[in-house]
């Protein structure tokens, strides 16, 4: 009997409390989502390559879901303190008829564990489900046409899954229970009446004054905390992140804190020519905004952080997919002897596409023989177009820089071309007396103030000639992965080249791989074949397929990580943003049957509640979109190699959309909750 009444309770609560069901569901999917990240395709390969970094990320695995395990700890108490706030009727009867204390919280827990047990029955598949399907998107996303997907279920993250799921609701419904126990029988059948609260209204002069400073100086806070990220989150410096931090959290909590009066300020003028409901409506609406303040600033937060989150993932997504990076499959280190006999022997020769020199120099005095050509270089035209840019310490770290940094290397116009042409891109065109700045890392956040350095067309002296810069910074690799890093490189006119450097000497050279095998492989098991054969001949060189696997590192565990992020914190918000006010409707459940009492319509009293959820719920997002349009602003000024390109706008507004359409969603469910609640007062009549 008692298991009976167990699960009759636990489907009630499951029926009438829906949205937090679902939320719990989402959870349990988002939890194996990051603990089964070791166990994808992409992961256990990359485990070969980037072995460390791979490592390293799945150490922070555990950090990512001990975090986890704390807010939805709070999810788990806040939503089961709203439903025992529910229940509180009931659970006062059960006791007047005589249950055992320690007997009624044992009936509690066990309807949370099975509820529990439901969501991980309903759950676990999904999540296995969807983590197979972005397994193989994510394979389709970075293009490596993985063949061989094999089917597999991470029993470790399963297993840490249920157990983290079941301690965080144990112990939240320990703690409730243990309240629940300090409380009487008579206190809890009335628990359910509306709480006497004492409306702070504009007549109280001091408190309405203090109010209207709260919201001035909260939007003053927030407009320094927008104008800080926008001039100086760029320069990435640890304390302006935190006072920015600081100042913007400080601002949105002192904003919501000052809300309440100022609406009330506002109903008060409108209040002679208000009709029906609207004064209700809006009394409502002030009300939870002056004692839940607090809770509106956190779920705003959260909602920013969680779109942040989802754009940052995005476009790691976008910005790094192999397949489009990829301009050279490998390189080698030798003689045009030595390379022409690799690229004919048995072994090699049917993968072979182009293979070309690839000539960059650097240029200083030989050493070893005597020459009559000048060597003189200087930066000095390009350093004092940089100190032209407004002042930063960005500004000055690039002119020390330049300052220090000698001769450059020397990059053939012929061998770059060769590279741009064998990718696919246009070659590029120079002047006799002109040279284009080359930099292997675009990630240096140098990288936009050289190119508005090179705006004004700077002039080099080289050979005793001056040459004028290319108004583009150009960073396309020209090596597989990392054979030769450069910061500040130049390329030249061939001819400038040849006249210094001899063409018999030590190169690089590059090679390609025909598009017919890679279509029919796939880029990745297309070049491991080649590197099996390249290893057998014990030939030195380097290949694509090791910075392929650091971009998919990146690619996949930004993008997971923070994709994880987003939808743990857009859950927390509006679940606390729902509860809360459903909790504030339960609280004031006299004033809607003494309307109802008074002649109100019930479905009138509906479309109240509805308009007052839309408000409470545009409150908190409104800020949060606000803000993350600053914050994504600066997300692209801080990170130089975001993209912004047709493609990449179009999918962060989807984003940005389906962002939207789950708040809307949220939204429609705490209404039709709240309707069901408003139409049991049919009850009373």
């Amino acid at each position: 009997m008692f298991f009976n009444l167990v699960k009759r309770n636990s489907h009630q609560l499951r029926k009438e409390n829906g949205v937090y069901f679902a939320s719990l569901i989402v959870a349990i999917v988002a939890f194996y989502a990051i603990l089964s990240l070791g166990e994808q395709d992409v992961m256990r390969y990359l485990k070969t390559i980037e072995s460390h970094a791979v490592e390293r990320l799945l150490l922070l695995i555990p950090v990512l879901y001990m975090v986890s395990l704390v807010f939805v700890f709070f999810l788990v108490y806040f939503a089961n303190r709203y439903q025992l706030q529910q229940r509180s009727h009931e659970l006062g009867l059960y006791l007047l008829m005589g249950m055992k204390q320690q007997k009624l919280s044992l009936m509690l827990i066990s309807e949370t564990m099975w509820n529990s047990i439901i969501a991980l029955v309903i759950g676990l598949p999904i999540s296995w489900f969807l983590t197979e399907l972005i397994n193989l998107a994510t394979a389709r996303l970075v293009g490596l046409g993985i063949i061989g997907h094999v089917l597999r279920i991470s029993w470790s993250g399963m297993a840490l899954t249920i157990i983290g799921f079941f301690v965080v609701q144990l112990l939240a419904m320990l703690l409730l229970s243990a309240k629940l126990s300090s409380k009487e029988p008579l206190e809890l059948l009335h628990e359910d009446k509306a709480k006497a609260q004492q409306l702070t209204t504009p007549k109280h002069g001091i408190i309405s004054i203090l109010s209207g400073f709260s919201l001035l100086l909260g939007m003053t806070a927030l407009c320094i905390a927008y104008g800080m990220s926008i001039l100086y989150l760029r320069e990435l410096h640890y304390l302006t992140f935190a006072l920015i931090l600081f100042v913007g959290i400080s601002g949105t909590f002192l904003l919501f804190h000052g809300l309440g009066n100022i609406i009330g300020v506002y109903v008060k003028r409108k209040s002679t020519s208000s009709t029906g409901l609207a004064m209700f409506t809006a009394r409502q609406l002030q009300e939870n905004v002056l004692y839940q303040w607090s809770s509106l600033a956190i779920s705003s937060l959260l909602m920013l952080v969680a779109i942040i989150c989802f754009t940052f993932g995005t476009s790691i997504a976008l910005n790094n997919t192999p397949a489009e990076n990829r301009t050279v499959d490998y390189t080698f280190s030798g003689t045009q002897q030595e390379m022409e006999a690799l690229v004919t022997s048995d072994a090699i020769a049917p993968y072979v596409d182009h293979y070309y020199e690839m000539a960059l120099h650097n240029f200083y005095i030989p050493e070893e023989k005597t020459t009559t050509l000048s060597y003189q270089f200087s930066w000095d035209g390009l350093i004092q177009a940089v100190e032209q840019q407004p002042a930063s310490e960005i500004k000055e770290n690039l002119v020390n820089n330049l300052s220090m940094a000698g001769t450059p290397y020397f990059i053939s116009l012929a061998s770059y071309n060769a590279m741009l042409e064998t990718a696919g891109k246009k070659p590029l065109q120079l002047a006799s007396n002109e040279v284009a700045l080359y930099t292997s890392d675009a990630r240096t956040f140098p990288y936009n103030l050289l190119k508005q350095a090179l705006k004004k067309q700077p002039t080099l002296e080289i050979a005793e000639q001056h040459y004028t810069l290319s108004e583009t910074l150009y960073s396309v690799p020209i090596v597989a992965d990392r054979a030769i890093q450069l910061s500040y490189a130049l390329i030249v006119p061939t001819d400038l080249f040849d006249r210094y450097f001899s063409a018999d000497e030590n190169n690089f050279w590059n090679m390609t791989l025909k598009e017919a095998f890679i279509e029919e492989k796939g880029l990745m098991q297309a070049m491991f074949e080649v590197d099996q054969q390249l290893d057998s001949l014990g030939v030195d060189y380097e290949s694509y397929l090791t910075n392929m696997g650091r971009q998919l590192f990146y690619t996949v565990a930004g993008s997971y990580t923070t994709f994880y992020l987003g939808v743990l914190f857009l859950i927390v918000a509006n679940t606390v943003l729902g509860l809360n006010f459903l909790m504030q409707q339960q609280r004031t459940r006299q004033r809607y049957e003494t309307l109802a009492m008074l002649g109100s319509d019930v479905e009138q009293i509906c479309a109240s509640a509805r308009q007052q959820i839309w408000l409470y719920f545009m409150l908190a997002i409104s800020v949060a979109f606000i803000s993350s349009i600053v914050g994504i602003w600066s997300l692209v000024t801080l990170m130089p190699t975001t993209v912004v390109n047709l493609q990449s706008g179009i999918t962060m507004s989807l984003v940005m959309l389906l962002v939207i359409g789950i708040e809307i969603s949220y939204i429609r469910i705490i209404q039709r909750k709240s309707n069901t609640e408003i139409r049991k007062l049919n009850e009373i009549e």
